[in-house]
C-alpha cells in the first residue's frame, strides 16, 4: 500500500468517526429524554393515566428555558429513577412539579 492510500484510508476514518461523534452528541439529548420518560412511564404508580404523564413530563421540561440545566435535571431525575423500584404518587408529583422545577425526592 502506498503512502497515497493510506493517507486516504486515513483521512476517510478520520471523516467517518468525525459523522459518528457529530450524530451521537446530537442524538444523545433526544436518547436520554426517551429513556428518562419511559422510566418514569414504567416505574409510574399503578392506576396512572401515562398520557397525564407524558404531558406533564413535557410541560416540566418546557418550564426550563436552558439546554444544559434541562439536561442535567433530566440526569438527576434519571439517578432517582435508578434507584427505586416503584415511585409512589408523592414521588411522582415532586418530580414533575413545575413550581419548584422538579427537586428530586430524597430517600
Amino acid at each position: 500500500m502506498t503512502i497515497q492510500k493510506r493517507s486516504v484510508f486515513v483521512a476517510i476514518l478520520l471523516l467517518f468517526s468525525s459523522i459518528l461523534y457529530g450524530a451521537a452528541r446530537h442524538y444523545s439529548p433526544s436518547l436520554i429524554l426517551f429513556v428518562v420518560e419511559q422510566s418514569l412511564a414504567q416505574k409510574a404508580p399503578s392506576g396512572t393515566d401515562l398520557t397525564q404523564i407524558h404531558e406533564r413530563f413535557h410541560l416540566f421540561l418546557s418550564a426550563i428555558p436552558d439546554q444544559n440545566a434541562r439536561m442535567e435535571k433530566l440526569l438527576r431525575i434519571s439517578q432517582f429513577l435508578e434507584k427505586v423500584q416503584q415511585l409512589t404518587q408523592e414521588d411522582l408529583n415532586e418530580l414533575l412539579t413545575v413550581e419548584k422545577l422538579g427537586t428530586v425526592p430524597v430517600r
